[in-house]
């Protein structure tokens, strides 16, 4: 199995700039209703165990916080290869250092630039290592294993939380999801794996900045018949796969 978790992926945007790779054979709207706050920390935490985590991770320390592979549906894996994924195994000092600029913007120590440069700095870094688990987990002989890879990309959030009323800019990062779902698929029709792409939430546009909302998104590359999905839905969604595989 292959997820792409994509940071503020938005479903209006998917279709706006008909990014059809992203959108694959299935795809839609997730409910993220039953939070209070859209903390990307607490989504992906609440994804990978299925289970709300709204009260378990504060919002002081959040960042450094850490599931086991035994509270995910990570252990239903024999192979397991993750790159940057929040509450897991999230490249700290990189996200810090997104945050500090971001930060910095609003109190004019640093430019839009530099902070953009810096996030597709760390995009491009993630991508490398990402396809590269890819090739390693696909290309392994050990048939017999279950095996799962799950890349994570704050690429949309970031660009977006400064630039999301800017369309050239937000077109140039959605052509670059889109690029690398091709490229996933690529390895999953070789592979005959089930590939799963999600956000934590997407994102709305505030002048030109942006700002999360209620609904993320999903989408697959085979029929799952799943209707405008919980975030917490995906654990059992997941475990019973493999259970039945």
């Amino acid at each position: 199995m292959i997820i792409l978790g994509l940071d503020a992926l938005d479903i209006n945007m998917v279709e706006k700039f008909d990014c059809k790779n992203l959108m694959q054979t299935e795809y839609g709207k997730t409910d993220i209703g039953g939070f209070a706050l859209e903390r990307t920390v607490v989504l992906w935490a609440s994804f990978l165990t299925g289970q709300n985590m709204e009260s378990v991770i504060p919002v002081k320390g959040q960042w450094e916080f850490r599931l086991t592979k035994e509270q995910t549906f990570f252990k239903f894996f024999d192979i397991v290869e993750t790159i940057d994924v929040p509450a897991f195994s999230l490249k700290l000092d990189n996200h810090k250092e997104e945050h500090k600029l971001l930060a910095g913007f609003f109190k004019d120590k640093n430019t839009i630039e530099e902070f953009d440069e810096v996030v597709w700095k760390n995009h491009e870094d993630n991508k490398r290592d990402f396809f590269t688990a890819l090739k390693k987990v696909c290309t392994s002989d050990d048939s017999n294993n279950s095996k799962i890879v799950m890349g994570y990309f704050d690429l949309a959030d970031a660009i977006g939380h400064l630039s999301f009323g800017i369309e050239e800019k937000m077109k140039e990062v959605y052509e670059e999801l889109d690029r690398m779902a091709q490229r996933v698929k690529e390895f999953a029709e070789k592979n005959d794996a089930l590939i799963l792409i999600i956000s934590d939430h997407g994102m709305k546009a505030v002048g030109r900045y942006g700002d999360h909302t209620k609904n993320g998104f999903y989408s697959f590359n085979k029929e799952m018949n799943v209707a405008t999905p919980k975030i917490t839905d995906f654990f059992k969604l997941i475990k019973n796969l493999q259970e039945n595989l």
